[in-house]
């Protein structure tokens, strides 16, 4: 295995959501980890080539998401929500799962020279996201975007790697904590004062701006697999 100490999208706080998983799916990823860990993720040329550009954008989204689950808590700590508290701690920890598990497919890449260019363009679309009125606002952004990510990780689920590929089983756990995300911003942002109307009016703009950066490397996508296409149309057909 390749040893790199891959520069972070969005730092990671000091306080933050660790520890074992407590449900079942974060177990199955702490699994797979243990097995990446001894037997090697192998792609080949063409699909080194692709993963080198695609999991800049894939890092990028889960340290994002720390860092705003992250401010979301410090927000909230010493209020009465503690069940909202307890369900943003899990989706934290959820993340930084996600992350060290693409960490751990990245360091067994050959080849990394696309990534701080890649890396500079999720940047700037994840922060973004957090030029918003309000905290619903922000929210509402954040639970469109999971849906999107939901979407984009099953493509890769599917995709032309198989799915007993390590990285296609990783997209396939990755996807379901992601669907359950949805859930929570979306409960959070509705509890903050969103109501479903905002849900359709900022759907276009976040997929939009998604959907122009992903373009940015639509030929790794397309190597993979993965039909941006399709994952758009299944997008717009759910907020119809």
């Amino acid at each position: 295995m390749l040893e790199r100490n891959l520069p972070r999208c969005f730092p990671l706080r000091r306080k933050h959501s660790i520890g074992l998983a407590d449900h079942a799916n974060g177990q199955r990823i702490e699994s797979w980890l243990q097995a990446a860990t001894v037997s090697p993720i192998r792609f080949s040329d063409q699909q080194t080539d692709a993963m080198e550009r695609l999991l800049p954008l894939l890092l990028c989204g889960e340290q994002s998401a720390q860092l705003v689950f992250n401010s979301e808590i410090a927000r909230l700590a010493g209020s009465e929500h503690k069940l909202i508290l307890s369900c943003l701690h899990g989706v934290e920890a959820d993340e930084y799962r996600h992350d060290i598990a693409l960490q751990q497919v990245a360091s067994q890449l050959t080849e990394l020279t696309s990534f701080i260019q890649v890396q500079r363009k999720a940047k700037r679309f994840y922060a973004s996201l957090g030029r918003v009125e309000n905290y619903s606002e922000h929210f509402v952004r954040i639970a469109i975007l999971d849906t999107c990510v939901t979407h984009i990780m099953q493509s890769f689920e599917q995709c032309h790697l198989g799915r007993e590929h390590p990285f296609s089983q990783l997209c396939g756990l990755i996807k379901k904590d992601e669907a359950k995300h949805v859930y929570v911003s979306r409960k959070h942002a509705m509890a903050l004062g969103a109501d479903a109307n905002q849900f359709a009016e900022q759907h276009e703009q976040v997929v939009g701006n998604l959907m122009q950066l992903l373009l940015t490397q639509g030929g790794a996508f397309e190597s993979m697999g993965v039909c941006l296409d399709g994952v758009t149309r299944k997008l717009e057909a759910k907020w119809r």
